[in-house]
């Protein structure tokens, strides 16, 4: 329990490093615009729910009461209906039961005491045969909930995109400001010494003049990086987020884990954009007006339906023919049908506009994808060749001060040889940043960013 209690006191004053896995699932789990994305996904299930209901059985009651000097009678009927998404058929069954005096006209409404049970269909032989309102609005409703699901998957992949985009901005500008604060010390503890140098007389007043102009130099790029990194660190803790899904500002302890990772060519294959999330919903989005263009053609054709019933007595006594089957046509033909044709053609020339935006689209993420790929590579070999510059620059940097202090060099000089150490440091560390910025590019265009905890 003490060692516990004592590593939470020090846990503060630790320096902890901040992972590209912690960042992805922090922005995974607690990121408020992809819970909204997630919600719509929910919301559109419940609309496709909806949309069902209209094949849903109904349950219908009828009652008529009659009272008169010569007929007094009761009539009573219950029936279930169902629209069904075959071919359009709807379906009915129930049982119905008329009491009493009925007139002549009326006969269709006696029945023996019993009642008599019923069912039949309706079938739509020309018009909402293959397609209908119904299941036009529900096919409709599928495509949309489809959609959903990949917007959910494209916002993830954005947000994740955006988010190690400032996690590798964060990195270069912590470095920037550790090697700017790192030259600007060594010219603060250099002054001192330069200073009793002067002071004995061995060292000329404009080589003071230089250190100070060094030194207000290298402290003008530390405050420079030190605003550029709040910056990054307020907008970057919108992605950081606590176990609740608040937002944290990165403290100056923290360090990151960034390496040079080796490229994943599996998840670099052209071959996969072709599941890039917006494609795909463009795809779906073709196919909802598809749906509806098969509808409106549908409805511009005459109705034609086929009615069929059949009823039973169910009393053994019936005065009549206790078994009875109907069955008939109904044809309506519009005379004028504007809208259906309006629409036709208008739909007909949107799904041409969005084949022509698949296509334009596919080829922007193809090139796209390609030349983030490529130049994440030269990337590579730019940190590569800057690293060995690194290493020659900073041998020259040492030998420089050397000969400085056996008196063999000028104080300008080994302001300057300090100086490109750290511009070469600076310029390898933008290579890496590049190399991670160009690979996610790429990835964000092939679909390949993780969208999974």
């Amino acid at each position: 329990m003490n060692l516990v209690l004592i590593l939470i006191l020090l846990l503060p004053a630790c320096a902890w490093a901040l992972t590209e896995r912690q960042v992805v699932n922090s922005v995974l789990l607690h990121f408020p615009l992809i819970q909204e994305a997630e919600f719509k996904a929910k919301s559109s299930e419940g609309e496709l729910t909806a949309s069902e209901g209209a094949f849903d059985h109904k349950l219908i009651f009828k009652s008529r009461n009659r009272v008169e000097d010569k007929y007094d009678n009761q009539y009573f009927e219950t029936s279930i209906e169902r629209q069904t998404a075959f071919g359009g058929t709807s379906l009915v069954a129930g049982h119905r039961q008329g009491r009493g005096a009925f007139p002549s006209y009326d006969g269709k409404y006696k029945t023996s005491g019993a009642g008599e049970i019923f069912a039949g269909l309706s079938l739509p032989i020309l018009r909402n045969f293959s397609t209908d309102e119904f299941r036009t609005n529900l096919r409709i409703r599928q495509i949309e909930n489809k959609q959903a699901v990949l917007q959910l998957k494209l916002k993830k992949l954005i947000t994740v995109h955006k988010a190690l985009t400032l996690y590798y901005k964060w990195v270069l500008e912590s470095q920037k400001l550790k090697i700017n604060k790192e030259i600007y010390e060594l010219a603060i503890l250099r002054h001192s010494m330069v200073e009793k140098r002067f002071q004995a007389g061995d060292l000329e007043q404009i080589k003071v003049v230089d250190n100070l102009r060094a030194i207000d130099k290298r402290n003008s790029e530390v405050l420079k990086n030190e605003i550029e990194l709040n910056k990054i660190r307020a907008e970057f803790s919108l992605y950081v987020r606590d176990s609740v899904g608040v937002p944290q500002v990165l403290s100056e302890e923290t360090s990151s884990e960034l390496i040079l990772k080796n490229p994943d060519n599996s998840l670099l294959d052209p071959s996969s954009i072709t599941a890039n999330p917006q494609l795909e919903i463009l795809k779906l989005e073709n196919e909802k007006l598809s749906s509806e263009l098969s509808f409106l053609d549908q409805s511009k054709l005459p109705g034609l339906n086929l009615e069929l019933l059949g009823a039973r007595e169910l009393s053994p006594n019936a005065a009549y023919d206790p078994q009875s089957l109907q069955f008939g046509l109904k044809f309506d033909f519009p005379l004028e049908n504007r809208k259906a044709e309006g629409k036709s053609v208008s739909y007909f020339y949107k799904v041409r506009a969005m084949e022509k935006q698949k296509i334009y689209l596919e080829q922007e993420l193809f090139q796209q994808f390609n030349f983030y790929r490529e130049a994440s590579s030269r990337s590579r070999q730019r940190w590569e060749m800057a690293s060995r510059e690194f290493e020659n620059t900073k041998k020259m940097a040492e030998a420089e001060k050397s000969k400085w202090a056996q008196g063999a060099s000028d104080l300008f000089i080994v302001n300057l040889r300090e100086q490109d150490v750290a511009d070469v440091e600076i310029r390898r560390w933008s290579a890496l940043y590049d190399y991670h910025q160009y690979m996610i590019d790429a990835k964000l265009f092939s679909a390949t960013l993780p969208t999974s905890l």
